[in-house]
């Protein structure tokens, strides 16, 4: 049997570009702010509106951002035209100028048993796709949970696993969250007091106990954060590779080959 499902690609179109900004706009603003994005960008959205909408950067870094997400090499003069122009500039022109150079992936639809099946090809197809990235999927099955990939690679599931399917993923939120920030706070605020700490000890040694105090602090709230499972990114009521897989083989934005 055959362990590798590479996605085939085809040219990709302006309305497909623009359903992936929609989709990366849904996806961080659910993960910053826990909740949907008040706007939903369209073709007539003005590229200042796209960039406060999303917290964008310069355009000069834009651009670099967008080559690197679409994994693309757009040339800097033509981005200059769509992004530097004076006048009201639009994501018309944006998914216009990607699409010329981007790609959609293609699932390809493969056969089991005499018979198509569109969960199975997505399933073989996000393995792919992790294990292009680097991944290890020699333990990856239908019945494994996501929250064993999800967070540590989690670049891929909401960058190159959700273009598959733009508009597929539920809603996502990030578990554990508190006690990772608590942990994480306590290390800074213990590394920032430590220096201040042995300067002053000398006159007044009670002044360790502070760094002493959060640096415990730390260790407590990491050892809770372990208990809890550690920071995973969960989507909902999907649980599996195989919930995911079905999932985004039902989306009517999934392209098979």
């Amino acid at each position: 049997m055959e362990v590798h499902y590479p996605t085939l690609k085809t040219p990709a179109t302006p309305m497909y570009v623009l359903e992936v900004l929609r989709e990366w706009h849904r996806l961080s603003y659910q993960l910053d702010y826990g909740m949907l994005p008040r706007n939903e960008l369209t073709f007539e959205t003005t590229i200042d509106d796209w960039q406060f909408e999303c917290d964008l950067e310069d355009w000069q870094s834009l651009r670099v951002s967008m080559n690197k997400a679409w994994q693309i090499s757009i040339p800097k003069q033509e981005w200059n035209q769509v992004l530097s122009a004076e006048g009201d500039q639009t994501l018309r022109e944006v998914c216009r100028l990607i699409s010329q150079y981007a790609s959609v992936s293609e699932i390809r639809e493969e056969t089991f048993f005499g018979k198509p099946c569109r969960p199975a090809s997505t399933f073989l197809a996000i393995r792919s796709l992790l294990r292009d990235a680097g991944v290890d999927v020699s333990e990856i099955a239908p019945s494994t949970p996501l929250s064993d990939y999800s967070y540590k690679h989690a670049d891929l599931f909401l960058g190159s696993i959700s273009l598959l399917a733009p508009g597929a993923l539920p809603k996502i939120r990030l578990e554990n969250f508190d006690s990772y920030w608590i942990a994480d706070r306590c290390m800074l605020w213990t590394i920032a007091t430590l220096f201040f700490a042995l300067i002053y000890s000398c006159g007044e040694p009670r002044l360790l106990f502070i760094p002493l105090a959060l640096f415990l602090f730390y260790h407590l709230a990491k050892f809770c954060h372990n208990q809890q499972g550690g920071l995973q990114l969960c989507f909902d009521e999907l649980h599996t590779f195989r919930d995911l897989s079905e999932l985004i083989s039902a989306h009517p934005s999934a392209h098979f080959k």
